[in-house]
């Protein structure tokens, strides 16, 4: 559980305002991290080459709420990371991250900034569902994980809207296309003899923009809590081309313009006797020529468990892509012993293998250990 770093300061009311509040909390993370039979491309700890590394990683994370609200009742607020660089052998380098403000009343909340969109919002990933983390993200980084649906595809500047009726929700997002890319020619200068000069040219994407709608669903069955999500997103390929979660680090990827429809559900459930379990389905149907290397849809399963006793938890996820191109999947192991007071001592381990995408190494692990903090 987080506790406030700082008190809580109330801001002088002004004009218009009832009153504003910022509040801090955060987390760090120490320990070392590593992996060996590495696929190219993935991350600098997780080794070079099939060279097995272990380096040591420290991090943390500084989250800044400031909310209010107006006479009439209108709700209003702004939350910011501030982070250390994620990569061990990078010290300092703190970045603002997650940057979102909104407004919320009887309406609904709108919610813009860099924010998960609104599948991702309403559905339950299998890594969530189950509640297991590790300083290495080994339950996210192995090849089979999907992540974040098809945010992200233009900017990462994300419109949403929810809003809540009972047991159900909604959200629907927007992502708009601003997608650019620079090209540097080199032209010959007159009269000077070998003379050149640099011009740079924006080359803009075009495409079309991005949105995505969703519902979920929580109930009561049999004295499990149960949760259920169901959504749609479009997107439109941009520069560099696009593909879902992981896969794209190992070669699989649909050329720009290309239009992708993705249909997703997921499924998670809390037994109330220490037992946790999620299971994801998504579809991602991509609009390309007959006889194009990835002219038929991905498919992506993932399945997770998760148990917990007094102060031990553990978990196991599996998650896999399934397409023409490549096959990608990978599972992760997790273990927290709670501490007290906010901390944790946790481990993790993951085992990809990728099949059909060119990569040299079609196979990779990693692994880490340390102890996490929230205050």
């Amino acid at each position: 559980m987080k506790k406030v770093l700082f008190a809580t300061t109330a801001l002088v009311a002004s004009a218009g305002f009832a009153a504003a509040d910022i509040t801090f909390s955060g987390n760090a993370e120490m320990g070392i991290v590593g992996g060996g039979k590495d696929a190219p491309g993935v991350s600098t700890y997780k080794g070079n080459g099939n060279d097995s590394t272990t380096e040591f990683n420290n991090d943390f994370t500084l989250t800044v709420v400031g909310s209010g609200q107006t006479d009439s009742g209108l709700s209003f607020g702004i939350s910011v990371d501030f982070s250390t660089d994620a990569e061990p052998d990078a010290n300092g380098n703190v970045s603002l991250d997650n940057e979102a403000v909104f407004i919320s009343g009887d309406f609904g909340t709108l919610t813009l900034g860099e924010i998960d969109g609104a599948v991702d919002k309403q559905l339950t990933e299998v890594n969530n569902a189950i509640g297991q983390y590790s300083i290495g993200d080994d339950e996210t980084v192995h090849a089979g994980f999907q992540g974040s649906y098809g945010d992200g595809a233009y900017d990462n500047q994300i419109l949403r809207y929810d809003y809540a009726f009972g047991d159900f929700g909604f959200s629907a997002s927007m992502e708009l296309n601003d997608d650019k890319a620079t090209t540097t020619t080199m032209d010959t200068v007159p009269g000077v003899p070998g003379g050149v000069k640099f011009d740079e040219v924006y080359n803009e994407n075009n495409a079309d923009n991005g949105y995505a709608f969703a519902i979920s669903y929580k109930t009561e069955m049999g004295g499990a809590n149960l949760g259920f999500g169901l959504g749609y997103q479009y997107l439109e390929a941009g520069i560099g081309g696009w593909a879902p979660g992981n896969i794209k680090t190992y070669g699989v990827a649909w050329d720009q313009g290309t239009e992708v429809d993705i249909i997703a559900a997921t499924v998670s459930a809390d037994f109330n006797n220490g037992f946790t379990a999620g299971f994801e389905y998504s579809n991602y149907d991509p609009d390309v020529p007959t006889g194009s290397p990835y002219d038929n849809d991905i498919d992506h399963y993932a399945l997770g468990l998760g148990y917990s006793v007094n102060a031990l938890s553990l978990g196991a996820s599996y998650g896999k892509f399934d397409t023409k191109g490549a096959d990608a999947d990978g599972w992760a192991l997790t273990a927290a012993y709670d501490l007290g007071g906010g901390a944790s001592v946790v481990a993790g381990y993951s085992d990809s293998d990728i099949n059909g995408a060119g990569v040299d190494n079609n196979d990779y692990e990693t692994y880490s250990l340390g102890v996490v903090m929230n205050f």
